[in-house]
């Protein structure tokens, strides 16, 4: 489908179409264009976006979920939320930028309000705020709602994985052993699930870039917290074929089939910035230099992806979720999520920390 007829199909909001279609004409001259400028300059840019869509919201603390060409602002995303609060805490205290803290303190209130218990991005959150902010009441309701998670199965490699990073997470926190075995029991279930090419399965077929960046992150930070070599090796597992699709320009296919042939007609700009954090973070564990090459060279080709400068608020500094913009499921879109993955890999890169920080076992009173 031509990506005009994609476009009608789509849309019919005449000012937004508008702009879609002057994106499409960019996009058809060549992808990645924008100006690759400074870390900082492409930071303060993203969260400018991500504080717009906290703005946004009609829930009181919550973030939109995205933006779309088609239907503006997003409906209010619990955890998105949850997993914004992870980088606006550093994020105000690199860039001394105190109204960060506070909206990250609002993002709590909200979470702590919220009644979806089962979120995912929702439990890190609140354990961000435990971590980050001392929040003691936090980390309590984190322990509880996370009991909802011992049983729940039958989900995606990716979902196990991140449920085994929370989980863990948790576990030494609170030192309790259940929440221990719960994440040894889902990061079992994700590494049981890896093929023998060490590509995971997903709802969506092919896999999305993002859900395979999602596991490797999540395995390699589980196998850190629970002492797990296996789950480590089936992070590189992940990692070392996404490394060898990395494209001469720097680009990386939006879905893989297994035996990691690429499965997609465009590039996951989210995935993309998901991926460059996670082999960031290999690096940082101690696997080699040579992911920190690979994600500059991935970082670089986000940063060509990012519209800085702009009179449109709503685009000026977001991430498009495809690259060309009208391919993929999540065309003519720009997810949350996306430009959350984006800041928090170029803090780690400036900074040499880790999004979301080091966990250590509470002190007693």
């Amino acid at each position: 489908m031509r990506p005009s007829a994609r476009l009608d199909a789509s849309m019919r909001h005449k000012a937004r179409r508008a702009r879609a279609l002057r994106w499409i004409l960019q996009d058809l001259a060549g992808v990645a264009r924008q100006p690759e400028q400074a870390h900082r300059t492409h930071l303060r840019a993203t969260l400018e976006w991500l504080c717009r869509a906290q703005d946004a919201s009609a829930t009181p603390g919550l973030a939109a979920g995205g933006w779309t060409f088609e239907a503006g602002w997003q409906a209010p995303s619990v955890d998105a939320t949850g997993r914004l609060i992870e980088t606006f805490l550093p994020a105000a205290e690199y860039l001394a930028w105190p109204e960060l803290t506070e909206r990250a303190r609002r993002m709590r209130d909200a979470l702590l309000e919220t009644p979806e218990p089962a979120s995912l991005g929702r439990l890190h959150g609140l354990v961000a705020a435990h971590v980050q902010l001392g929040d003691a009441e936090s980390l309590a309701r984190a322990v509880r709602d996370a009991r909802g998670l011992y049983v729940d199965t039958g989900r995606t490699p990716a979902w196990h994985a991140d449920a085994a990073h929370v989980l863990a997470r948790l576990a030494v926190l609170a030192d309790e052993a259940v929440l221990r075995e719960a994440a040894r029991a889902h990061l079992q279930a994700a590494c049981c699930a890896q093929t023998p090419s060490g590509w995971f399965v997903d709802v969506a077929a092919p896999t999305p870039t993002a859900a395979l960046a999602r596991a490797l992150r999540s395995l390699a930070e589980a196998s850190r917290l629970l002492g797990d070599a296996a789950a480590l090796e089936a992070a590189l597992r992940v990692a070392r074929p996404l490394g060898d699709a990395l494209r001469a320009d720097g680009s990386l296919c939006a879905a893989f089939d297994d035996g990691w042939t690429p499965g997609a007609r465009h590039a996951c700009v989210p995935g993309s910035a998901q991926v460059a954090a996670a082999w960031l973070r290999l690096a940082q564990l101690g696997e080699g230099t040579a992911w920190r090459d690979a994600a500059w060279r991935l970082l670089a080709w986000v940063k060509r992806c990012q519209r800085t400068e702009g009179e449109r608020l709503a685009l000026r500094g977001a991430l498009p979720n495809a690259a060309p913009i009208w391919r993929g499921p999540a065309a003519f879109g720009f997810h949350t999520l996306g430009a959350k993955y984006f800041a928090d890999a170029l803090m780690m890169d400036m900074v040499g920390i880790a999004i979301p920080p080091a966990v250590q076992k509470a002190e007693s009173a």
